[in-house]
């Protein structure tokens, strides 16, 4: 396969791709694309180079090899989960993502049950929270996963919508980077926590928010 090729087949999950002799690692602009795919090779005499869009930029092979260490390493740290979405529940996630025209998920755990939350943040900003009536912009998933540690982490629906439909096996990283890999592709797809946790329903009862307290944490 010609680099051009290579560049053509995968320009689907990122417009920057970094090339090692036998590794390449793909990502976007960071503050709207924060999803990284990264995997080997087989291209012949390929040499260490970075392409935008396509085009090759100019850039030392030290500082490009120096790049391509730190996107490795973001797999290479602790884990506080490893378990299987499997590919049904993929689909479930996915459907409801276009349902409710969703910007998160969260994958959370508690015991032994694994939960995915999807929901659109930008239905719950304070000023313009709604009440429990028409609170309908979330859906809660429970999937057939066992997960040993309890965890948390949310991701971009952008980011999750780019990886293939399939079995996925998943690694919550303590690094706050979640590493995907499904079953039939070789590559690994990382995408980071945005630390975002959907907001409580808000009740409509008066006499139930008057029985509701805060109390905040010393620190």
């Amino acid at each position: 396969m010609k680099i051009t090729d290579f560049i053509e087949s995968k320009q689907n999950s990122g417009s920057h791709l970094l090339l090692t002799r036998d590794s390449f690692a793909i990502f976007g602009k960071e503050k709207f694309d924060d999803l990284v795919r990264i995997g080997q090779h087989k291209l012949r005499s390929a040499p260490v180079s970075l392409y935008k869009n396509g085009l090759r930029v100019e850039v030392s092979v030290d500082e490009l090899q120096s790049l391509f260490q730190k996107v490795a390493s973001l797999r290479h740290t602790g884990a506080y989960a490893f378990f299987t979405i499997y590919a049904d529940d993929v689909k479930r996630i996915k459907k409801s993502i276009q349902s409710l025209d969703a910007t998160h998920i969260r994958i959370w755990s508690s015991g032994q049950t694994v939960t995915v939350t999807v929901f659109d943040c930008r239905d719950f900003e304070f000023r313009n929270r709604i009440g429990r009536k028409n609170s309908l912009k979330m859906n809660y998933l429970e999937l057939d996963a066992n997960s040993v540690n309890e965890f948390t982490t949310t991701l971009n629906t952008k980011s999750i919508n780019k990886i293939p439909m399939d079995n996925w096996n998943l690694r919550v990283g303590v690094n706050g980077v979640t590493e995907i890999k499904p079953f039939s592709d070789s590559d690994s797809y990382l995408i980071r926590d945005q630390r975002l946790i959907e907001p409580v329903t808000v009740f409509d009862s008066s006499s139930v928010g008057q029985r509701i307290s805060f109390l905040f944490h010393p620190n």
